[in-house]
């Protein structure tokens, strides 16, 4: 769809609708219905909030999902594959960045930044908010089906690594993130190894942990794979994200949460303006939308992931029992780990490891 400039009317009794953004007006026609093309994680939206943001401001949203950072980032490099808003999680914020991929954020029509929890404010992907805005948060744990594995039974990633015990037991019915950062991770939880070592030493053992593991895996999943596979038990267990699994968890209550005793990496998602999005004025409206209250909370009821807005605006329309599940919320007791910015070195690096350990 051939994309239309957007129109300013400033003269009084405009028969358009107004609506206060900041310090000015946003105004739609009706003739002219404007697109807003956004790239998102999957099983990562409320879709009434589309409907709602398309009703309200006459827009067009062309809403496509992925499974893998590793993809966001690429369309970013190609030049952002026709797409005016990408979320991008953390540890690639600050190579966008460096390369130009993403567009500065104008703050002046994003007054709902002042929502935003401080702790994400000087957060270290983006100190200051000056290129990105976060979206949602959550951890990195394992999902389990207890008609299939005991309460316990799972502690951490020990068990996932455990081709002697564990992993024959329920071979084709674990599976990995297909997000291989987060795989890497996890055998550098599990070795001991600390975040920022990247020798060949390392990486050797990553890559023998890895392919020991392979073959008793059903494979490495996105959510919209592992999310209906462990609701029905055709997964056993997965590594996941946090409110993943509350989603399976919905459908099916056998399905539990596990921080792993070895940690639980911590992490944010940003909502991105790619440089060269063809209506950043439609990405910044989109950006303050999410940021109210009201929107926020509908997201937060249905993906299950916690909002980056204050805790206390949410009160009274989020689910006291969302607030309260700590598989949303951690608990202050839980042993979280805060993920590292990766350089386009280590990017390359993971990639090496990726193909080594899927290569037959």
């Amino acid at each position: 769809m051939k994309l239309t400039r957007r129109h300013f009317i400033y003269l009084a009794g405009a028969v358009a609708v107004a609506t206060a953004i900041g310090g000015y007006y946003w105004l739609s026609t009706r003739s002219e219905k404007r697109t807003l093309k956004i790239y998102n994680y999957s099983s990562y939206i409320n879709p009434d909030i589309i409907k709602d943001f398309e009703a309200k401001y006459n827009v067009k949203v062309i809403y496509d999902e992925y499974e893998s950072a590793d993809e966001a980032f690429a369309k970013l490099q190609l030049g952002g594959g026709g797409y005016d808003l990408i979320v991008l999680t953390d540890q690639y914020v600050p190579q966008a960045v460096k390369k130009g991929l993403i567009q500065p954020l104008n703050k002046e029509k994003t007054p709902n930044l002042r929502n935003l929890d401080s702790l994400f404010l000087e957060n270290r992907f983006d100190p200051g908010l000056n290129y990105s805005v976060p979206y949602a948060w959550g951890t990195t744990g394992i999902g389990i089906n207890t008609d299939y594995v005991e309460e316990g039974e799972v502690s951490g990633y020990e068990q996932l690594f455990d081709t002697k015990g564990f992993l024959p037991k329920h071979k084709g019915k674990v599976s990995m993130l297909e997000e291989f950062l987060e795989v890497v991770n996890a055998a550098k939880l599990y070795l001991g190894i600390p975040l920022d070592d990247w020798s060949d030493q390392a990486v050797q053992k990553i890559i023998d942990l890895l392919r020991s593991q392979r073959d008793f895996l059903a494979g490495y999943y996105g959510a919209s794979v592992y999310i209906p596979a462990l609701a029905k038990g055709d997964l056993h267990v997965a590594q996941a994200w946090s409110g993943d699994v509350v989603q399976a968890q919905s459908e099916n209550q056998k399905v539990k949460y596990v921080l792993p005793k070895e940690g639980a990496y911590i992490w944010i998602d940003f909502m991105t303006i790619p440089k060269n999005s063809q209506a950043p004025d439609l990405a910044h409206l989109w950006i303050n939308y999410m940021l109210d209250p009201e929107v926020a909370a509908k997201n937060v009821n249905y993906i299950y992931y916690p909002s980056p807005i204050r805790k206390e605006l949410l009160r009274g329309l989020v689910d006291e029992q969302i607030l309260s599940n700590p598989a949303i919320y951690p608990p202050e007791t839980a042993k979280l780990i805060q993920t590292m910015p990766i350089s386009e070195e280590i990017l390359s690096i993971i990639e090496q490891i990726s193909t080594a350990v899927k290569k037959v």
